[in-house]
């Protein structure tokens, strides 16, 4: 059995919100036809998305013991204006809340924040731990891209270190690039998913130097913080990051690829590259990512199955160390 820890859901009436908008992020289309029309580019929408019953039955079906379900900032809410951002994000926290209550054990629930403005993110951060009894928050990757922008989301580490909370940290944008504009070269399709899964690994491995090689987490040791996609292109390019700084800057030293309060999960990467994460971060840094629905789940668990790694190793991916942060 499996603990996914990346892992999506709209609620229903956050659904009737985005059918009932003209400007992107909304939805379109009826039944098979349905779209997500998000900043930039759309994904085929479903059920899968919105039915509770469905997705447990799903969980049943693939052996998965537990989702952590939260609502991806590449959707293209959080980081609208206030007053768009903050009505949904109060729908959705409300509603995963409940499912968490009511599939105790199975469902876990980590809030969306309103990014437009700091007091009403952590107005919403507490609300949603106080009085919704959620386990930590889901933040932008873009808010990470430097020390400055992650230095700017203080104020939720401090609560959340007090807290003891978890930050799931995703590809998305911060506020202040509203709105995304589209500036993708003029190829097939097939070719700009392909480009556009390359730019979010390079962004997810700037976040990730980030949080690895400045201080910022370690003010904040008892939150723990996981990053989306194995933390990038990271573990295929540090040696050569560590080979650059040595060739230029000899006298320097670069800081070790592990936190103890840092782990990334496996989510749309395959066998070979959680091998080499592995390798580079620990599997007790690894947890489990499916990014369900927009992948398989059952395609990610095989993947996690199909490494070279000893049977104690897939172990703690697939449960052990989701567990340990759970129990916190």
């Amino acid at each position: 059995m499996a603990i996914d820890f990346h892992a999506h859901f709209i609620a229903p009436k956050l659904m009737d919100m985005l059918v009932a908008r003209d400007d992107n992020p909304r939805i379109s289309g009826r039944g098979a036809d349905m779209l997500y029309h998000m900043p930039v580019s759309t994904l085929p929408y479903s059920s899968a998305y919105f039915d509770m019953d469905e997705r447990i039955n799903y969980l049943d079906h693939i052996g998965m013991d537990a989702q952590v379900l939260s609502l991806p900032g590449l959707l293209g809410i959080d980081y609208l204006p206030l007053d768009q951002s903050l009505p949904m994000i109060n729908v959705s926290n409300d509603y995963l809340a409940s499912q968490a209550e009511k599939h105790k054990g199975r469902i876990f629930a980590l809030a969306a924040v309103p990014l437009a403005d700091t007091g009403a993110m952590l107005s919403e951060l507490k609300r949603s731990v106080e009085e919704l009894g959620m386990m930590g928050a889901i933040l932008p990757n873009n808010a990470f891209l430097s020390l400055d922008h992650a230095n700017a989301l203080k104020p939720l580490f401090e609560y959340g270190n007090s807290q003891r909370l978890h930050f799931f940290i995703h590809p998305g944008w911060r506020h202040d690039e509203y709105p995304v504009l589209d500036r993708r070269p003029n190829d097939p399709d097939e070719l700009l998913i392909a480009r556009g899964a390359l730019g979010v690994q390079h962004d997810v491995a700037l976040a990730m130097i980030t949080l690895l090689y400045t201080d910022f987490l370690d003010q904040f040791p008892d939150v723990t913080v996981h990053m989306a996609n194995l933390g990038g292109t990271f573990p295929m390019v540090v040696e050569r990051m560590h080979h650059t700084v040595e060739a230029r800057f000899p006298d320097a030293k670069m800081p070790p690829s592990r936190k103890e309060n840092l782990y990334v999960d496996t989510s749309s990467l395959g066998p070979r590259a959680i091998d080499l994460a592995a390798e580079i971060y620990g599997a007790d840094r690894l947890l489990v990512g499916t990014d369900t629905p927009i992948f398989s789940a059952e395609t990610g668990l095989k993947s996690i199955r199909s490494t070279n790694l000893s049977e104690d190793e897939k172990g703690a991916i697939l449960s052990e160390n989701a567990r340990s942060i759970l129990s916190r």
